[in-house]
Parts: C-alpha cells; sequence; structure tokens
C-alpha cells in the first residue's frame, strides 16, 4: 500500500512516502521555500514526492495527515490564510499578526482541547471536508486517516527504533492540547501512559528563554543549548516554575508573550545570558529525566525511545542516556514536526517497524542537472574520478570542502551529502568557519567518526551506537578526542557525533578511511551546508550560491570539483583566499 503522510502545523511542514516496506521520499517544505522552519500546506515538497519517486497521485492508497486540533480547522480548509499568518517576517517583534497568533495558540481552547471534549468530536467530524479543500485531483478522493499529533511524534520514534519494546517519552511546545506523553511501545503498538497539558509546557518555557535572551524562538534554541555550557545555572536565584504535582508535571508562570516578558524582566535583565540559558538547561533536563525515571520503573522497561522538538537538545538527550535504568536510547533522527509526516503513516501501519538505516530520501540531482548549474554560474571545474580521495586529501591539508552528493537528509542535520567538512585537529578552524557561514562563535561544530574509530573517542556510546548514526545526542569526550580533535569538542568537553557506517553511506565512509589513511585519524569536521538562519541547500544551484557567499575553498558537486575563484586558497592555518 502506498501512503502519504503530510503534516501541515506551525512549523516544519512536510510529507512522506511509504509503500509499506521502506520510506521512498521525505522532505520538509522549508527545503524548497528557503525559509527555516517553514510551516502550512506542504505544497512544493507534495509536488516533489512525486516528481522523484515516480509515484502518481493515483498510486496513493491513503493519505495519514498529523495532528486533529492543531493546526485549528481554518488553517487546513484555508491554507492561504495560515500561510499569511505563519510567514510574519518578524516573529519575535509584538506585531499585530503574532499577537493574533499567541491568542488563538494560548488563550483559546482550540489548542488546548482534551481528547473527549464536544470541541475536538466536531472537528474530527468536519477535518475530512476541510483537508480536502486543499488537495488536488485525485487525492481528493483517497482515504484520509488524522493522527493525533503525539500519537504521530511516539511513532515515527517507535517504528525506526529497532526495539521490540520501550518506553517512549515525547515533548515538544504543543500539539492537540498535549506537550508531553510517555508511553508503552511492544509488538507494533503503542499504549499511551501519561501526557502533559499543552499550558505545562517545557517546550515552550524554553522557547520563551530563547527569546529573552534575544534569540528567535522556534529556530534558536539550540543556540541557549550551546551557551549553557559557558553558564553556571547556581547563579541565577529563581525558582523553577515546574513541579510534579502527583503525577502531573505543573507549570505554574505566565504564558505565551506574558511569559517572555517574566523571562526578559526576571532572568535576562538580572543576570549573565549564560548562567539563565544553563538555568533554563537545568529546568528541562531535571524535569523530564524525573519523568523518564520514574516510568522506566514503573513499566521495568530499559529502552527509551525519543520524540518531540525537546529532544532536537542533544545535552538533554545525553543526560537521559546516563540514567542508571537505560540500557538503549533511539531518537527520531527529524525529532520535531519535521517527523510528524512519516508518524502519522507509521501510526495507521503504513510502514514496517525496523530498525532505520539512513535518512537519505530527499531529492537527488543527476550529473546533468549538476553540470549545467556549473555552466551556468560560468565557474571552472574538474572531474575526478574518484571524488572521494581527492576531498580526503584536501581536507588533510587544511582546506575546507563543500560536499553535495546524492539524497538529501530527511531531518535537520547534515549527514555527509549535504554538509561541509574540515579538519578537527586545529581549533583556528572554528573561529573560520564561524566566520565564513555567519554561524555563533559559541556553538560548537560536529565530528563524523568512523564506526571503528568511535570508541577511542567517545565514552559511554553502548546502547546508544544506533542513535549516534544521526547526530541525536553528545558524548563526553576521551582525553584522546580532546587532543586530537579540538575543533569539535564543546566548552563542556562533549561532542555530538554522527558515526559512520559503510553500509549507511558507502561515499562518505570511503572518504573518512581515505582521510585516516593519509592522516590516522578517522574524524572529520562537519556542518551543515548553508549559511546561517537558512536552511540545509537542496540544489545545485543552492550549492553554489552558498559556497561562493561562504566564500569556501572548495565544492564536491557530485563527481566535479569546483575550487574558489581568486587566489589559491590556504590551509585552514593560514587562512582562507
Amino acid at each position: 500500500m502506498i501512503s502519504l503522510g503530510i503534516s501541515q502545523d506551525r512549523h516544519h511542514a512536510g510529507v512522506a512516502l511509504s509503500d509499506g516496506e521502506r520510506v521512498l521520499y521525505a522532505a520538509g517544505e522549508e527545503r524548497f521555500t528557503r525559509r527555516k522552519n517553514q510551516g502550512g500546506f506542504p505544497s512544493l515538497a507534495l509536488d516533489a514526492a512525486f516528481h522523484g519517486t515516480g509515484v502518481g497521485p493515483a498510486d496513493v492508497e491513503r493519505i495519514c495527515l498529523a495532528g486533529v486540533m492543531t493546526p485549528p480547522l481554518v488553517g487546513r480548509a484555508f491554507p492561504g490564510l495560515q500561510r499569511w499568518l505563519l510567514d510574519d517576517p518578524l516573529p519575535s517583534r509584538p506585531t499585530a499578526t503574532n499577537r493574533l497568533v499567541d491568542f488563538l495558540a494560548f488563550h483559546t481552547p482550540l489548542a488546548h482541547t482534551s481528547p473527549h471534549s464536544s470541541l475536538r468530536r466536531m472537528t474530527r467530524a468536519l477535518l475530512p471536508a476541510a483537508a480536502r479543500r486543499t488537495l488536488h485531483g485525485s487525492l481528493r478522493t483517497t482515504p484520509l486517516a488524522f493522527v493525533e499529533h503525539h500519537h504521530a511524534h511516539a511513532a515515527a520514534a517507535c517504528f525506526l527504533s529497532g526495539f521490540g519494546d520501550a518506553l517512549c517519552l515525547t515533548a515538544d511546545g504543543m500539539g492537540d492540547g498535549l506537550s508531553a506523553t510517555v508511553g508503552r511501545w511492544a509488538a507494533g503498538s503503542i499504549e499511551r501512559l501519561w501526557s502533559a497539558d499543552s499550558r505545562d509546557s517545557l517546550g515552550l518555557f524554553y522557547d520563551a528563554i530563547t527569546e529573552a535572551l534575544g534569540f528567535v524562538p522556534n529556530r534558536h534554541e539550540g543556540k541557549v543549548t550551546g551557551l549553557a555550557a559557558h553558564g553556571d545555572a547556581t547563579r541565577v536565584d529563581v525558582q523553577s516554575p515546574f513541579s510534579v504535582v502527583g503525577r502531573r508535571l505543573v507549570y505554574d508562570g505566565p504564558h505565551g508573550r506574558r511569559c517572555v516578558a517574566w523571562a526578559r524582566d526576571t532572568l535576562a535583565r538580572r543576570h549573565r545570558r549564560e548562567d539563565v540559558a544553563s538555568w533554563a538547561q537545568r529546568v528541562v533536563e531535571s524535569n523530564l529525566a524525573a519523568i523518564a525515571t520514574e516510568w522506566l520503573h514503573r513499566t521495568g522497561l530499559r529502552r527509551l525511545v525519543l520524540a518531540g522538538g525537546v529532544f532536537g537538545n542533544v545535552k538533554l538527550n545525553q543526560r537521559l542516556h546516563e540514567l542508571d535504568a537505560v540500557d538503549e536510547i533511539f531518537v527520531c533522527p527529524n525529532m520535531g514536526d519535521g517527523g510528524l509526516s512519516l508518524g502519522a503513516i507509521c501510526a495507521e501501519g503504513g510502514l514496517a517497524p525496523q530498525r532505520l538505516g539512513d535518512v537519505f530520501w530527499g531529492d537527488e540531482f543527476g550529473d546533468a542537472s549538476l553540470l549545467a548549474a556549473l555552466r551556468e554560474r560560468g565557474l571552472d571545474y574538474e572531474t575526478c574520478d574518484d571524488i572521494e580521495e581527492r576531498v580526503a586529501a584536501l581536507v588533510a591539508s587544511g582546506s575546507i570542502v563543500a560536499r553535495f552528493r546524492g539524497r538529501m537528509e530527511w531531518g535537520p542535520r547534515a549527514l555527509g551529502n549535504r554538509s561541509v567538512l574540515a579538519p578537527a585537529d586545529d581549533p583556528s578552524v572554528v573561529a573560520l568557519l564561524n566566520a565564513r557561514l555567519r554561524r555563533s562563535e559559541f556553538m560548537p561544530f560536529a565530528p563524523a567518526v568512523l564506526e571503528d574509530d568511535a570508541d577511542g573517542c567517545f565514552q559511554e556510546l553502548r546502547g546508544a551506537r544506533h542513535a549516534a548514526e544521526f547526530m541525536t545526542l553528545c558524548f563526553r569526550a576521551t582525553p584522546r578526542m580532546r587532543c586530537e580533535h579540538p575543533a569539535t569538542v564543546h566548552v563542556d568537553g562533549t561532542a555530538r557525533p554522527q558515526i559512520v557506517r559503510r553500509e549507511a553511506n558507502p561515499s562518505l565512509h570511503r572518504l573518512l578511511v581515505a582521510y585516516r589513511r593519509r592522516t590516522g585519524r578517522g574524524l572529520i569536521l562537519n556542518t551543515s551546508f548553508n549559511i546561517h538562519d537558512e536552511p540545509i541547500v537542496r540544489t545545485p544551484a543552492e550549492a553554489l550560491g552558498a559556497f561562493l557567499s561562504a566564500r569556501l575553498d572548495y565544492l564536491a558537486l557530485g563527481p566535479y570539483l569546483v575550487r574558489a575563484p581568486g587566489p589559491t586558497p590556504g590551509a585552514v592555518g593560514e587562512g582562507v583566499g
């Protein structure tokens, strides 16, 4: 059965296509609109799914849509209105548009209904007609299934984990009236055990801290996580607004814009931003660690799977992995709302449970398309018989090389096919990359490491090696790692690796083997191929634009090697020409 999954919530809209045994295509709308975290109906991604797979709308036997109350019914029925509301260019400013969105999200029952409320029952009855307004052609008559938001999150993580049983923890800002859930995964199904109301949201709290510290909410939460390693939570003399009352997680602070104002006045204006970030990180970690520990003990389960935007926080995931009650852990690679489209398919039985091999499910471009993009730019290039050997030699000599090859990765992490590669042994590369890619100086860069070299670089990999293939959690670096690869070790002595297996990405694996042959080290710095605050590049034209804008040394575009125009680039330690 061909199943189509669609998510059109406020953030990370996307599509997925499955034939029941494998994922045929999955991508987020942001890669097409070039607007970070794009929400609304994913029309461009939907067109690309059909074009890239050869599957036609008439071949789809079921459409699985994520969300019941979110997005609101009016958003499904009038996607143009939804897109207008979401495309506010100033999401963190008090404009009339985001005041309206704030009112609808926090001060009306639309986003806070219970599963058995009359409003939800009425909405469910009207959903099919509203959803079909956005569909075209034969899709309008295809059977529809609507999957509750957090159930879709949980299904994506459970079905891809390879675990026969596990405790599943979801946490995000909010969706369908909830902000967190705990479930038991066993025998191919998920039983919900616990949930937290959307008004008691750790995710929305972290969003408010993000904005109060001067960053963009729903976009820069990772900056708060990176900044937290530079601070001291004990210097903040404010009590956590969260507590556990009975079996309830309770938040006793303000909501929406009022929470941002509170965080700004009470925290950001009275304490160093590094300390506030550390305090917020501790609040989220301690509460979710307590919830996970309690339910692991209650159920006797020893495996933990995670999904929801909060688990984009790799330090939180490290804390959960290190719990005594956890033997194995898995994090959905597209943990935020970008994973809902595939999660909806999984929840409806449209994909068999499996151990995830890779997430290269997006667009791919043939050599003819690559050449056309090069010629349109008028750039000189050379064709390489073994591009991996050539790139390894360049990076070993100190060059920074952007890499565009094969199918695009699904999710927020670049895993080698849309990446910028650099040597990890020279700490000066950090400042250079930050300047070139216009990124914050306190954010760490991640390493890609050969599978058989990982144990010498990271501590306590046991039970998390599979999760580490997708850059979803941190580990403490070994003394050797800190000494030999300082450019990829954060100030707190941790790193967020991508463990590379030959079967998952033969080309990147071959490149790392060639690099190790030259340097004795099977580890390289790997960061996403994009300019700050832009989505990861999707097309050859975007790759060339980002390469030239960032003034990187080389671009490996499929089998073609492009050298930066102008003076001959130098090694990292010498600067880039």
